[in-house]
């Protein structure tokens, strides 16, 4: 009989601890199901930091969930080289957050994604197709058995509620800098806005919070 997304979290929130165990480095997440992703952007901007520490932003899809448990463990793995180089202060992506760089590739094979020997990198986007391989299948095999119960189990009837997809825009701020003629925006969360001021590297004032 086809449940609530309750377990299916459950089975991916058991992922991310396994992971964590082989990679201090990596945040607790907040993992979330959606229809669709917000965004194909790769870009480190989508991460916040949440007021109970949590990292949001880890979004697996429906189509995701559909393709079966190597295409979930696959893209909970991907995101998470993408976070390791965010906590790391590394920049893994260009072309807004399309293009996946050496950076990427090397967080990507620390958490046990490969890239194909002799293929050359994607022109448009580098190497963002990195893949599984036995050894991770080995190595997460109770977290993919659990994943294989629990899928089917959800996605049929599965509810995603309005804030998985929506609560992250309420938290970021828009900020404007002293630039002339043209200031320059960015975005932040506001836990990232409360550290401290964020300084503009060309006008040398400090970016302030803007209704734009």
């Amino acid at each position: 009989m086809p449940t609530s997304p309750g377990p299916l979290l459950q089975s991916m929130d058991a992922l991310w601890t396994t992971l964590r165990t082989d990679i201090p480095d990596l945040p607790r997440v907040r993992i979330a199901v959606a229809p669709a992703s917000p965004s194909s952007n790769h870009g480190p901007e989508r991460w916040i930091e949440e007021a109970d520490g949590l990292v949001s932003g880890l979004v697996v899809t429906a189509s995701t969930l559909d393709e079966g448990e190597d295409a979930v463990l696959e893209c909970i793995l991907h995101e998470a080289a993408h976070l390791l180089n965010w906590v790391r202060g590394l920049k893994d992506t260009t072309m807004r957050g399309g293009y996946h760089n050496a950076q990427y590739l090397a967080a990507a094979e620390e958490v046990g994604l490969r890239w194909p020997d002799d293929t050359p990198r994607a022109t448009s986007k580098g190497y963002a197709s990195v893949g599984l391989v036995d050894e991770t299948r080995a190595r997460y095999a109770d977290n993919l058995a659990a994943l294989r119960r629990t899928i089917p189990e959800a996605l049929p009837h599965l509810t995603v509620p309005e804030s998985s997809t929506r609560s992250r825009q309420p938290d970021r701020l828009t900020m404007r800098c002293k630039c002339q003629p043209k200031p320059r925006n960015i975005r932040v969360a506001q836990t990232v806005a409360a550290q401290g001021p964020i300084t503009c590297g060309v006008c040398g004032a400090a970016f302030a919070v803007t209704e734009a």
